[in-house]
């Protein structure tokens, strides 16, 4: 089979030319997210890696290119009607893969031949024909009989014909197609040969002492050519790591991004780039360079520093040299990031008496005027083993909130309990930036006022202004250098890291680490994140990023209990996480219209056991998240001190105690799918980007990919959820209505655009032990029959999950969106797998910047807070 590249010379081995037949049209494209696919080393496996990575990562559709089809019997008129429709459609495609960066893949679609043999057992090559053109297999598989018996086969992906030279080859064995409808793309010899070359004359090779160090490639990232020049695609790791420092912002403005991403794949410790960092840093031409890579590094990655006691001293260190060389503005900028990047952390620590030291000290509270943070930590103590560290800050001690209160109270609490549960948010330099403020303000004679009885700022709340020391104007030091708010704005601009927030509004700008009063209006919260925003640009202003930190405006009734008297009857309370058994009491007084000193009452929860046993315990007044922590089967009561009655009879026990017992068809279909799209969204959204790529190179064990892995058992468990409840029902009718209720759940997650869990409910849904209940199924209505159809149709696994993709691509598709896991896992297992790691000798760092395109993908998809006041807004 000789496959030039003009379509209108097609002919089989042994017969004569063919009429050409041009594709029919689908109107897929053939981009897909990964979109650079530069496997520049060897020339064949560069060209069929590009070209698997379209057909498997994206919906690989050829729509457009010359299609021939060997052994058809079309008609000539049905031929010229779709050769007609193939000119413009080659020039769409055409103008679609004009559009992505990569010059070979541009190059080898416009010279593509898409071939079909339709019968399995057609001979495609005869043993000796001579060779015109390369090719991929796109669909199918074809085997190769040898003179000595021997047989090999090729399936999709795999490539053969000629090499890429012009030399005279001849095919070696028989060639048949082992299935029907068997699919090649081919590229005549002279083409193949010209791209090549053309591709190899792109190449830029750096060497040092006589060897290859780098290789870099020319591409034209726009349409314009003003935005063009050599890329990195593999290197050294020690050449990469000076790479950093190097201009490379307009030509390839990913890369410090794609580095700090995936560096962990090459570099076993982060510490060396830390220490080369630090030492580029006493050079004043690469300074500012090196203080946009770390706060780029702080900003996207801080977990890297949270895990690793080395890489948070060489923090330290930094923070050092930017004090050395007084560049507040900087320091300013990596104290927020880092006080917004951390993340909350629970850490136990069980000690043997109560005599036992605590193994590290603590500084602040409430007379300190400052949060409570560890100043110090014994390394070999049982708390330094529990993942406790220097700088955390103490939120909770076994449920109790630690915002106001005295540090003397703070450590008999923690002295009288052998069982400390601590919630604790690392916030290493914030604390220290504190410490050194208060030295400045003892040393001027001004004296600290604490403010630790008002609320905290959350970080969109801080001010915009830099605090300067005694002696200084706003405008500007002795030096001239400026260090107001346009300052500031200068400085994160050029470190392309968005940390200004909006003035807030009807408050008082204070400085980090202090407080507000409650009586403070909170500032409406901020739009969603544009799309253009990317890791290299956050927004670190958006609320989600306070509510991750715990850091949201806690007084701010967002949810409601419901309180009992002892005659039975209830109030509504409006109250919030933070808000205290205490306070309760005294909200619950009001609407009951109780006149009595709120000393004489206190909050009471009674709880029915199955067995109809009455628990009734009196809540600490410090106690919060009340809404959360209640049961189905409790009620809150408020109970006057002076009185011993019961508060729940057995007749109102019994009650209770059945109106715990709730099934699934009791609840409303889009409340679960909502309560089930906040839950999944929360553990979407906790996924490091580097999770994904240790769960890849299987770096760092299953400590390195735990929320991954919690989202990976979330679908797991959604999935087997489904069949779990329809097989515990017994009754036909009542099993025909769980079926129907789950698919009204699985669509009202499709309208929150929770493609994962709808998913799973799918699955469940057609998983054996339920389609086998043909009972059931025969008295579902057809309208039911027809959603399930065609929600089972949007996860059509053909064409690579094309409709779910296009679905996912369309513009109307906006965040928070949470995405189909295993597709995502596949996606990105294609890139690894696909790919070396190493390409003679050096790093394939065109590889890594596929997947950190991808990660980064699938992380703008989180870039957006989840409203459930508008999740179903368009219905």
């Amino acid at each position: 089979l000789q496959l030039p590249a003009d379509s209108n010379k097609m002919h089989h081995a042994g017969e004569g030319l063919h009429r050409p037949v041009t594709a029919s049209l689908s109107g897929c494209s053939i981009a897909s997210e990964s979109e650079s696919s530069s496997l520049s080393d060897i020339f064949q496996r560069r060209l069929r890696v590009a070209l698997q990575t379209e057909s498997e990562l994206g919906d690989m559709d050829l729509t457009g290119l010359t299609e021939t089809v060997v052994d058809s019997d079309e008609d000539d008129e049905e031929d010229l009607d779709q050769a007609s429709m193939s000119v413009s459609s080659r020039d769409m495609v055409r103008d679609c893969v004009f559009r992505r960066g990569s010059f070979l893949r541009r190059e080898l679609c416009a010279s593509m031949v898409f071939a079909v043999v339709e019968k399995a057992g057609t001979v495609v090559l005869r043993d000796g024909e001579e060779l015109d053109s390369w090719c991929v297999i796109l669909n199918g598989s074809v085997e190769i009989s040898r003179a000595d018996g021997r047989t090999e086969t090729l399936c999709m992906g795999n490539c053969f014909g000629v090499s890429p030279s012009m030399e005279k080859e001849l095919m070696t064995g028989v060639m048949k197609t082992k299935v029907d409808d068997c699919q090649f793309v081919c590229i005549a010899q002279k083409d193949y040969c010209r791209i090549l070359n053309k591709v190899e004359r792109n190449m830029q090779k750096v060497e040092e002492e006589g060897e290859i160090v780098m290789v870099k490639e020319h591409r034209e990232l726009d349409r314009t050519g003003t935005r063009k020049g050599h890329i990195v695609i593999k290197g050294t790791p020690e050449r990469l790591i000076n790479h950093l420092v190097e201009e490379h912002s307009v030509v390839d403005p990913t890369y410090v991004e794609d580095f700090l991403l995936t560096y962990r794949t090459f570099q076993p410790h982060g510490l060396d780039i830390g220490k080369r960092l630090l030492q580029w840093f006493n050079d004043s031409s690469l300074r500012d360079k090196v203080t946009r890579v770390v706060l780029l590094w702080v900003n996207n990655h801080f977990n890297d520093f949270e895990s690793d006691p080395d890489l948070m001293q060489f923090l330290e260190n930094f923070e050092s040299c930017l004090e050395r060389e007084k560049m507040h503005g900087h320091l300013r900028l990596l104290n927020i990031a880092c006080a917004a990047k951390a993340r909350v952390r629970h850490v136990t620590v069980r000690r043997a008496s109560r005599e036992s030291p605590l193994g590290f000290k603590l500084d602040g509270g409430q007379d300190r005027g400052f949060p409570l943070y560890v100043s110090s930590l014994d390394l070999q103590s049982k708390a330094s083993e529990s993942g406790l560290k220097r700088g955390d800050q103490i939120l909770e001690v076994n449920g109790q909130n630690f915002d106001n209160v005295l540090l003397s109270q703070a450590m008999d609490i923690m002295k009288k309990s052998t069982h400390l549960s601590i919630t604790v948010k690392n916030n290493l330099l914030s604390y220290k930036e504190i410490c050194h403020r208060l030295e400045e303000e003892q040393t001027s004679g001004v004296q600290h006022k604490p403010r630790i009885a008002d609320k905290r700022y959350s970080i969109p709340d801080l001010t915009v202004q830099l605090e300067l020391p005694p002696g200084h104007e706003r405008s500007k030091d002795k030096k001239g250098n400026s260090m107001g708010k346009s300052k500031l704005k200068k400085l994160m601009t050029k470190s392309k890291i968005n940390l200004l927030p909006t003035k807030p509004s009807r408050c008082e700008a204070q400085p980090l680490g202090s407080t507000r009063s409650r009586a403070c209006v909170p500032c409406p919260a901020p739009l969603p994140t544009p799309a253009s925003l990317s890791s290299s640009n956050p927004d670190l202003v958006q609320c989600h990023g306070t509510a991750e930190l715990g850091t949201a405006p806690g007084d701010i009734p967002d949810q409601v209990v419901k309180v009992y008297r002892a005659d039975q009857s209830s109030r509504y309370v409006m109250v919030s996480r933070e808000s205290s058994a205490r306070e309760v009491v005294l909200a619950a007084l009001r609407e009951f219209q109780v006149c009595e000193a709120a000393e004489a009452y206190s909050l009471c929860e009674v709880s029915v056991s199955p067995e109809g046993f009455i628990k009734q315990r009196r809540l600490p007044d410090h106690l919060n998240k009340l809404a959360e922590s209640i049961q189905l089967n409790a009620r809150y009561y408020l109970k006057n001190n002076s009185q011993t009655e019961p508060l729940c009879s057995d007749e109102h026990a019994q009650e209770l105690l059945k109106e715990s017992q709730i099934s699934l068809l009791q609840l409303s279909t889009l409340e679960v799918a909502t309560q089930i799209s906040i839950r999944d969204f929360q553990i979407f959204r906790s996924i490091e980007p580097t999770e994904y790529v240790a769960n890849l190179f299987r770096l760092g064990g299953a400590a390195a990919c735990e929320h991954l892995q919690a989202f990976e058992e979330t679908l797991n468990r959604e999935t087997f959820w489904v069949p779990s409840e329809v097989l515990r029902e017994t009754g036909l009718l009542k099993r025909v209505k769980l079926i129907k209720h789950y698919l009204k759940i699985a669509l009202n997650c499709r309208d929150s655009r929770n493609f994962n869990s709808m998913f799973a409910i799918i699955s469940g849904l057609s998983h054996s032990s339920v389609m086998r209940l043909r009972s059931a199924w025969d008295k579902l209505p057809s309208k039911y029959e027809k959603l399930f159809s065609d929600l089972q149709d949007l996860f059509d696994p053909s064409r690579n999950m094309a409709k779910y993709r296009n679905l996912l691509s369309s513009p109307s598709l906006q965040p928070p969106i949470i995405p189909l896991f295993p597709v995502v896992k596949k996606d990105l297992t294609f890139l690894h797998d696909g790919n070396d790691s190493r390409v003679e000798g050096l790093v394939n760092f065109e590889k890594l910047r596929m997947i950190a395109k991808e990660v980064r993908h699938v992380g703008r998809l989180a870039s957006a807070n989840q409203d459930p006041a508008v999740m179903f807004r368009h219905r």
